[in-house]
């Protein structure tokens, strides 16, 4: 055992005791239970008894808080930087940034704090943190295979063409029907549950989130593609093949592994945490939100799905409902930032 493998069990897993009374480990995320499982086999913590891990834990405790002291420093000297400063960082030290500003193991007012000391610093940051070329490229031959096979489904076509006149069971249906797809072609299984807007309120009170915030046509959560039956209801056209694009992609960062590095250190920052305090302050714009690396990778992918859909099929995006100025500001928002992040990194 070595300090950044004590730091890792203490800041990335919850501990507990099993049926046996030996104390266990369990990641807190998908991505780094591979890691944490070769942390326990190397150091033979299988069945680590009470007084062993009380005995680690005072073996590495005293250098495990002076790193985390070093850590509160190093936020504020990032924190006293000019956003013109952290716009101009390399995208190493920019992950360092927001790495360290969105621990794991944040509770919902220290998010708060953070993100109200160093929002003007995180807008410079997220703003600038661009993707490699190379990752755009092959993320595109991909969903060049998707599109290829929703254009030859007859089920799909024929819906998209007719929207209006289908009905929601049939709507919520070919959703179904489009997750096998994107199952076929990433290897990766969503599962899709439907919500209604009282539903989704009050799993807001129950976590004590403002129930009063925006609530999205679907979104991505803890392995789950959430979508929302009266939006789908009076959604566009696209709305089953692309939205499902879209938050299959958030799947894919939160569950997948990308070859590069520097990539993986985007999606594994937490900085899908902002969203939880643009909600809480009421802030409707959505800057922060369109800004996040996540939002930007799977809004470019989907306006690419969507204009390779109409080349193909011939077939226009239309609207049956106003969403909304609000919404639609944010979307238009986030298709437009997507869209100069991929043009900076050709």
């Amino acid at each position: 055992m070595n300090l950044d493998e004590f730091e890792f069990l203490m800041d990335k897993s919850k501990i507990g005791l099993n049926n046996n009374g030996c104390v266990s480990f369990e990641a807190r995320t998908n991505k780094d239970r591979p890691k944490l499982h070769n942390i326990i086999q190397e150091n033979q913590m299988e069945n680590l008894s009470v007084d062993a891990f009380q005995g680690m834990v005072q073996k590495y405790s005293s250098l495990y808080q002076v790193r985390k002291k070093l850590q509160q420093q190093k936020i504020e000297q990032f924190s006293n930087m000019t956003p013109q400063q952290v716009a101009e960082l390399s995208l190493e030290q920019k992950l360092e940034y927001v790495e360290l500003l969105f621990p794991s193991q944040q509770t919902k007012d220290e998010l708060m704090s953070v993100c109200q000391k160093n929002e003007e610093n995180l807008r410079a940051c997220l703003f600038n943190m661009d993707f490699p070329k190379s990752f755009w490229n092959n993320e595109k031959k991909s969903a060049d295979r998707f599109v290829s096979l929703i254009v030859k489904q007859p089920e799909i076509t024929d819906k998209m063409k007719n929207w209006r006149d289908t009905s929601l069971d049939d709507k919520k249906q070919m959703i179904q029907q489009v997750g096998k797809i994107f199952e076929y072609v990433y290897q990766t299984a969503p599962e899709i549950v439907f919500f209604t807007l009282e539903d989704e309120k009050a799993e807001r009170r129950s976590l004590g989130l403002n129930e009063d915030a925006p609530i999205s046509a679907a979104y991505y959560q803890n392995g789950k593609i959430h979508f929302n039956e009266e939006r789908l209801q009076s959604s566009d056209n696209f709305f089953a093949v692309s939205v499902m694009f879209h938050e299959g992609t958030h799947l894919r960062q939160d569950i997948n592994n990308f070859d590069n590095p520097l990539v993986e250190r985007i999606f594994n920052s937490n900085l899908t945490n902002i969203h939880v305090y643009e909600n809480e302050i009421n802030n409707r714009t959505g800057d922060l939100y369109t800004m996040q690396p996540s939002e930007i990778h799977a809004y470019g992918l989907q306006e690419y799905v969507e204009q390779q859909i109409t080349e193909k099929l011939g077939i226009d995006k239309v609207c049956h409902a106003d969403l909304g100025k609000e919404i639609k500001n944010v979307h238009n928002k986030a298709f437009s930032i997507a869209k100069l992040a991929q043009y900076r990194s050709k």
